[in-house]
C-alpha cells in the first residue's frame, strides 16, 4: 500500500487542512493518508485549543489514520519536531511526507535545506550565537533567501527536509501551497481559507465567523475551546515558585541560566502575558520562550528525553486506515502499534500520559489516555 504522511497540529481542523489533504492525496496517488498530529500541546508552546481526542475525530474528515507525535516533539525546536516526525514516519513505513509551505517549490526549499545544513556547521553561524542572536535572526544575515525564511512553515518544510536526508533518505517529500491566508494572520479575511490563529481568536469572541472556512461536517465539534495559554499562568507560577533552582535547570529546554531569571521574574508577574514581556530576550524568540514555560508546567526533564521512537499511538482510523494497520502488524511484527492504553503499554507515553493529566487540570476536560478508546469513523 502506498502510503502519505501529513505532519500536522490541527489546532484546530480548518477548510485549508482539508484541501491539504485532498491535493495530497492527489498528487501522491496514494492508498492511504496519515496524519502524524501533535497532542495536547502544540509547537506555539501552548495547550491546544480542543484535547487532542476532539481533534483526532475532525481529522479523520481528511484522513485515514491519526497518529499522536511524541511531546518531546511538540515542546521542542523546529529541527527536533521534524527529526522526530520524520521518524515516526518512517515507523510507519510511510513512503512519503507533505507539508503545506507559502514556497511550493520542493526543488528550491531542498536547496536552501542543503545551504542552511552547510552553514550550521560554519564558524561564522556559531559566533553569530554566542552574540546571543536568535536562529531566524542568523539565518537571515548569513542567506540570500530572506523572503524563503521569513515564513514559518516554509522553515519548518525545511527542517523536515533536513530530516528526512539525515535520518531517513529513502521517504520521498512534497509540498503543497498554503491558500488563502498567512499563519499569523489574526482575523479571517478569505472567504474560504483562514489561519489557524485567526479561527481560535474567532472562537474565542465567539462571532461565528469561523464557520464560513471551517468543512461544515465538523462544526458539531467545534465546542466552547477547552483551554487557553492564560489557563496556565497560575499553575506554571506555582511551578516556578517551588522548586528551586537547580530542579528549574534540570527542565527540558532551559539553559544558559535561564532558570535564574525564571525564578527572579515569576514573583512580580501576575498573568502570562506580563510573565511573557519580562522574560523576552533578543537571544529568544517568543515561542521558544513558551515552550520553555510549557516543559516547566509539565515537568519535563532533560534527562528523561529521548528521540527514539519505540511505539506509536493510534488516536482514531477508518476503515481504509485500519487495513493499513493490519499491514503494519503482519509486515512489523515487532513494532508497537498502540490503539489503547492501558497499564501493561503505558510506558512507552509516560510524557504524553501525564501531558493529558496536566491539560485537564487546566481544562476541566475528563477524557484520559486509559478512557478514551481509538476513534473509529
Amino acid at each position: 500500500m502506498k502510503s502519505v504522511g501529513l505532519i500536522t497540529e490541527y489546532n484546530p481542523f480548518h477548510n485549508g487542512h482539508l484541501y491539504h489533504s485532498q491535493q495530497t492525496q492527489l498528487h501522491s496517488n496514494s492508498n492511504v493518508t496519515i496524519a502524524l498530529m501533535s497532542g495536547n500541546f502544540v509547537m506555539r508552546g501552548e495547550p491546544a485549543i480542543y484535547n487532542k481526542f476532539t481533534r483526532a475525530e475532525m481529522a479523520l474528515t481528511g484522513v485515514d489514520l491519526v497518529v499522536e507525535l511524541p511531546l518531546i516533539a511538540s515542546l521542542s525546536s523546529g529541527d527536533t519536531f521534524a527529526e522526530m516526525a520524520i521518524k515516526v514516519a518512517h515507523y510507519l513505513d510511510i513512503d512519503e511526507v507533505s507539508f503545506g509551505s507559502e514556497s511550493a517549490d520542493i526543488e528550491e526549499l531542498q536547496q536552501l535545506a542543503s545551504t542552511i545544513s552547510t552553514l550550521e556547521s560554519h564558524p561564522d553561524f556559531k559566533s553569530k550565537l554566542k552574540e546571543g542572536k536568535s536562529y531566524p535572526r542568523i539565518l537571515s544575515e548569513l542567506t540570500d533567501h530572506h523572503e524563503l525564511i521569513q515564513s514559518p512553515n516554509n522553515m519548518l518544510g525545511i527542517s523536515y527536509l533536513k530530516a528526512i536526508k539525515r535520518f531517513v533518505p529513502l521517504i520521498k517529500a512534497m509540498t503543497i501551497k498554503r491558500e488563502g491566508s498567512h499563519h499569523h494572520h489574526s482575523e479571517i479575511q478569505h472567504p474560504t481559507f483562514a489561519s489557524g490563529t485567526s479561527i481560535r481568536q474567532s472562537l474565542i469572541k465567539n462571532d461565528n465567523e469561523w464557520k464560513r472556512v471551517v468543512p461544515e461536517s465538523v462544526h458539531a465539534l467545534y465546542h466552547k475551546p477547552h483551554a487557553s495559554i492564560e489557563d496556565t499562568f497560575p499553575f506554571i507560577k506555582y511551578q516556578l515558585m517551588v522548586q528551586d533552582t537547580e530542579a528549574l535547570a534540570s527542565i527540558y529546554t532551559v539553559n544558559e541560566g535561564f532558570e535564574n531569571r525564571l525564578k527572579s521574574i515569576v514573583q512580580e508577574s501576575y498573568s502570562f502575558k506580563e510573565l511573557m514581556e519580562k522574560l523576552k530576550t533578543k537571544r529568544y524568540t517568543y515561542t521558544h520562550i513558551q515552550r520553555v514555560l510549557m516543559n516547566v508546567l509539565i515537568n519535563v526533564r532533560a534527562h528523561n528525553v529521548k528521540k527514539d521512537i519505540d511505539a506509536v499511538r493510534i488516536l482514531g482510523m477508518n476503515d481504509t486506515g485500519r487495513n493499513y494497520l493490519k499491514y503494519l502488524k503482519n509486515k512489523f511484527p515487532e513494532r508497537h502499534f498502540i490503539t489503547n492504553i492501558n497499564k501493561k503499554n503505558a510506558h512507552y507515553f509516560q510524557n504524553e500520559i501525564k501531558a493529558t493529566q496536566v491539560y485537564n487540570l487546566i481544562s476541566k476536560q475528563s477524557q484520559t489516555d486509559f478512557n478514551t478508546p481509538i476513534i473509529r469513523k
